[in-house]
């Protein structure tokens, strides 16, 4: 989850930066219209101006050998456009001039022609030809065709050279250099906060915020000339799509994580006796998470490819890349494969889950963290120790369905051992009736006797049924009380039973 909050991150900033932008993607949207209603019948080309789809001729997908080609016909459109548009080299001013720029219908036989006129240039200037292909592509007459593309090429036409106007790129030029400024100041000031911030989410999203910022001060300041405005809406486009590729790959983790978590659910509780059912649900969570990760990578690869299809970036290209890349490190790797199959084994065969106390090897402790490639348990030191699954060759689990307490206690040789054995005994039941112990035992006496004798005293032994990890703790309890139930019997504690016997030497007989 933690992965994901920051992986949120970058998603919302793209949120942010395409709503900033709205009013431009607005126009650029239109033009990523779904495909004509009838693609095996007609072609199409986009006509655009300043980065912006202003309309979409048609030809017929199978044209006549004399007809003209749909990309000769746009080329051509889209120069008599680039001479409306042109500038004076002298004054910097346009050819023609936005206040009085009109779009007319001129007719000519069966199909009308759109041509520009404005007060300088009464002579009218051909821009296009709406033709019957056009017409029928978009299930309109030619006349009403006409008027639609009359009114959208006028006003791309005004706004494109009202932008072109030398006090326009002045005004504008004067407030990005303005906003570049207080953008900056805010910059300076946020790095200088940064050492304030001790939460490392907070300066994770102070960090993303003036990134986005700066974002969406350049997409502006792209959108605010003609030389980059179609940059600057390739860019918005970008985003928006980009956008949405991590936004449904945020989605799908979400749902596909909790179908993992029911299905784990269903599948440990499936076919499980009642009594068992509580060690089959600590699995639930250790399993969710290593198949949660798996399929989050999956799902990042796949986003990953939809964001650099959205570059325009050869996917073919990457993919074979990337496919002789994964051959080599799988070949490279083949202890990264057999720790991710142990991985496996381990937690379909339930052989531990976090929250057990396993040895492995020599090193033992409560298991914190498992995934498909490692298990990291903590031993009692605080030492967290991260093994491998391949190199975890036997491991001897102490909480599996229940503990126990192997309790052994050495006495004087010389005090009563029948009554030692039975303070012992009432100690270990008398453990089970207290009301704070008695959850946590389930069997107070299994058996109960003499495990040893020797000169340093007699061995008293005996084994107890606990719940899964709380053998420590009753082990501990055990301790404090028959330490002052042998004392009030009188019976004195032997040496340490764990302790090697060392025979005294006999002294070598005199020569003399």
């Amino acid at each position: 989850m933690r992965s994901l909050r920051y992986l949120l991150i970058p998603v919302i900033a793209a949120l942010v930066c395409a709503a900033l932008s709205w009013p431009a993607a607005a126009q650029v949207l239109p033009g990523l219209a779904s495909p004509s209603p009838q693609p095996t019948l007609f072609v199409t080309a986009p006509i655009v101006i300043d980065g912006t789809h202003v309309l979409r001729i048609a030809a017929p997908a199978s044209p006549s050998p004399d007809a003209m080609p749909i990309e000769t016909r746009a080329f051509l459109i889209a120069s008599a456009i680039g001479q409306v548009l042109s500038t004076e080299s002298a004054t910097g001013k346009t050819v023609y001039d936005p206040a009085s720029l009109k779009v007319s219908i001129q007719k000519e036989g069966s199909e009308n022609v759109l041509v520009v006129t404005d007060a300088h240039h009464q002579a009218p200037f051909p821009i296009l030809t709406v033709t019957t292909v056009d017409a029928r592509r978009a299930n309109l007459t030619v006349a009403e065709l006409s008027q639609v593309w009359q009114g959208a090429l006028e006003s791309a036409l005004v706004k494109a050279l009202e932008r072109r106007q030398p006090a326009a790129i002045h005004r504008n030029a004067e407030l990005i250099l303005r906003a570049a400024i207080a953008l900056a100041v805010l910059t300076l000031i946020g790095i200088a906060l940064f050492r304030f911030l001790r939460n490392r989410t907070a300066a994770t999203i102070a960090a993303w915020s003036i990134l986005l910022l700066w974002a969406c001060a350049v997409t502006y300041a792209l959108l605010q000339f003609p030389q980059t405005v179609g940059f600057g809406h390739g860019v918005i486009r970008v985003t928006v799509r980009v956008a949405f590729v991590w936004i449904a790959a945020f989605v799908a983790d979400r749902l596909i994580a909790l179908a993992i978590r029911q299905a784990v659910r269903w599948w440990a509780l499936i076919g499980v006796p009642p009594g068992s059912q509580a060690r089959s649900l600590l699995r639930v969570p250790t399993m969710s998470k290593a198949l949660g990760g798996f399929s989050r990578f999956i799902i990042i690869v796949v986003a990953i490819i939809g964001t650099l299809s959205e570059l325009e970036v050869p996917i073919a290209s990457v993919v074979t890349i990337g496919g002789i890349a994964a051959v080599a490190i799988g070949l490279a790797a083949q202890n990264l494969v057999r720790d991710c199959l142990g991985g496996l084994l381990v937690l379909f065969e339930d052989q531990y889950v976090e929250g057990d106390y396993v040895m492995i090897g020599e090193y033992n402790g409560i298991v914190e963290r498992l995934t498909l490639r490692i298990v990291q348990i903590r031993d009692s030191r605080g030492n967290l120790i991260t093994i491998p699954h391949s190199s975890a060759v036997q491991v001897v689990n102490s909480s599996r369905t229940w503990s126990r307490v192997d309790y052994r206690i050495s006495i004087d040789a010389g005090a009563d051992v029948q009554k030692a054995i039975e303070v012992l005994r009432a100690t270990l039941e008398g453990l089970q009736r207290d009301d704070r112990w008695r959850d946590s035992i389930m069997e107070p006496v299994e058996w109960i006797g003499i495990e040893g004798m020797s000169r340093n005293g007699v061995v008293l032994r005996a084994v107890m049924r606990t719940k899964p990890l709380r053998q420590f703790e009753v082990r501990r309890e055990i301790n404090l009380r028959l330490h002052e139930d042998l004392a009030k019997a009188g019976i004195a504690l032997g040496n340490d039973p764990s302790a090697p016997f060392v025979t005294a030497p006999q002294a070598s007989p005199d020569p003399s």
